[in-house]
């Protein structure tokens, strides 16, 4: 069996990575979700191969993808589709946007719980859409940490006004990193039912469960899956977002053909390579995907450890999935916002918590998607800025 070094520090300077050009020079990134590991060698492997054809044409939806990903749901989910119920689309960001475009029409609401992924407000907004906001109860677990909860009579609130036809969904959660468990998905599945809103399940995380297990929501009932259109992707998965190639699943005819239309009316095609990158993580990347959930899980469990013994100020939720943590920053006696602090004082560079919500000023999100000495590095700058601060006693 091959070992995978996650350990390996690989030099993306150089490389036009977003991840790591977008900051200051010295500043460590670790903001968008990016892992600074080496993808696996079925997906390397494959695009090689590919490129040794030496011929780059115009490219038809490669039906051997399609029956990976039929193979891949009924092995992990039990979950029954068909190759005819599968779409491609470059990108999840896009099909979001595709999506409020396809679907409804000017002046819609579109109902979301935050805090949420950030391209969730820029697709609705982009379309001419409305946003109905939940923001989820916070609850704190204890002095260190904290989950939130559903606000079901306000996501109700929403979904009944008139204008309400979209629920874009986002689990497992971005940022908070919870799954949701299926009473949960039932409960938000039957308000969108009563009410008519087609249901957009954004699940690009689900590979990337620490604990438990992801339930999508389609799986729950027939009449779910009807109204319901799901998208994954192998691109947070298996390191592959430069690849932009993300998989649209709707057992629904109606929902998958508008859905098509409205892709096809902008030209959206995943590229060669994207479908050979996919198509060989797929298929040959799960022993990589196996050790590496081991070392996001071990790599979790440092950062909120030292967190806890070194920056008792800074409360965290404890990810049961994704490789994001999201940090409570309000106890620090900050002058301005958290970004400014990480950046400039701190020489760290994590998402800013209003990318999720106009409430979420005070929080940011690291990403633990690196190697243990990066990590390290991270959170010993954090930790050395905070000693500076006059905290109480």
């Amino acid at each position: 069996m091959t070992v995978f070094d996650f350990d390996e520090i690989i030099d993306r300077t150089g490389h036009h990575s977003a991840k790591w050009g977008a900051v200051a020079e010295g500043c460590l990134p670790m903001w968008v979700a990016d892992m600074d590991f080496r993808s696996p060698p079925a997906a390397i492997d494959a695009m090689i191969a590919r490129a040794r054809h030496g011929v780059f044409g115009y490219t038809l939806d490669p039906p051997k993808l399609k029956e990976a990903v039929v193979e891949r749901m009924e092995r992990l989910y039990k979950w029954r589709i068909t190759p005819d119920d599968v779409l491609f689309s470059p990108g999840l960001v896009l099909a979001l946007s595709a999506t409020c475009s396809g679907f409804g029409k000017p002046g819609d609401t579109v109902l979301i719980q935050t805090p949420v992924y950030g391209s969730f407000f820029k697709a609705i907004r982009a379309n001419r859409k409305f946003i109905g906001n939940v923001d989820m109860e916070y609850i704190a677990d204890d002095t260190h940490s904290f989950h939130y909860e559903n606000d079901y009579d306000e996501f109700e609130m929403i979904a009944r006004d008139p204008r309400a036809s979209i629920h874009l969904q986002c689990n497992p959660q971005n940022p908070a990193g919870f799954v949701y468990s299926p009473s949960e998905l039932e409960r938000v599945a039957e308000i969108c039912l009563r009410h008519k809103l087609l249901i957009v399940a954004d699940e690009i995380h689900s590979d990337l469960i620490l604990e438990g297990e992801h339930v999508p929501i389609a799986t729950l009932s027939e009449e779910i899956a009807q109204s319901t259109l799901t998208m994954i992707a192998p691109s947070k998965t298996f390191n592959l977002a430069g690849m932009a190639c993300s998989v649209l699943i709707a057992q629904n005819k109606e929902i998958r053909e508008t859905m098509a239309a409205a892709l096809q009316s902008i030209s959206a095609h995943v590229n060669i390579m994207g479908y050979e990158a996919a198509y060989g993580a797929y298929t040959g990347g799960e022993e990589w995907l196996r050790q590496l959930l081991l070392y996001l899980k071990d790599n979790r469990d440092f950062a909120i450890d030292y967190i806890r013994r070194h920056l008792p100020q800074i409360k965290t939720t404890i990810p049961t999935s994704t490789y994001l943590l999201w940090m409570d920053m309000r106890g620090l006696p900050i002058d301005g916002d958290p970004m400014t602090f990480c950046q400039e004082t701190a020489g760290v560079a994590p998402t800013p918590g209003a990318f999720f919500g106009d409430a979420f000023d005070g929080f940011v999100r690291l990403n633990f998607g690196c190697p243990r000495a990066t990590l390290l590095q991270g959170l010993e700058r954090l930790r050395a800025a905070v000693d500076q601060l006059a905290l109480p006693v």
